[in-house]
């Protein structure tokens, strides 16, 4: 089975072959004939992996302010 990586820091992809994954009950096991990147969601996901932890919470102040209203209960 394939797989695609992503190395966050680099961007850097790679298609790994990997084992068939083991099905427990009531699983099922689907086939793929196509798939589909979509390079701004995954250039966006490089970009903010990237950034030091104040650039994220500058990039997301509504999840740093839930945060600290979870910490302040």
């Amino acid at each position: 089975m394939k797989q695609l990586t992503q190395k966050l820091r680099s961007g850097d992809m790679e298609i790994q072959e990997l084992p068939i994954p083991q099905l427990g009950k009531g699983m099922v096991l689907v086939q793929n004939h196509y798939s589909l990147i979509s390079a701004g969601t995954e250039g966006a996901t490089v970009n903010t992996a990237r950034k030091s932890l104040i650039g994220k919470a500058k990039e997301r102040p509504q999840q740093v302010k839930q945060v600290l209203d979870t910490l302040k209960k």
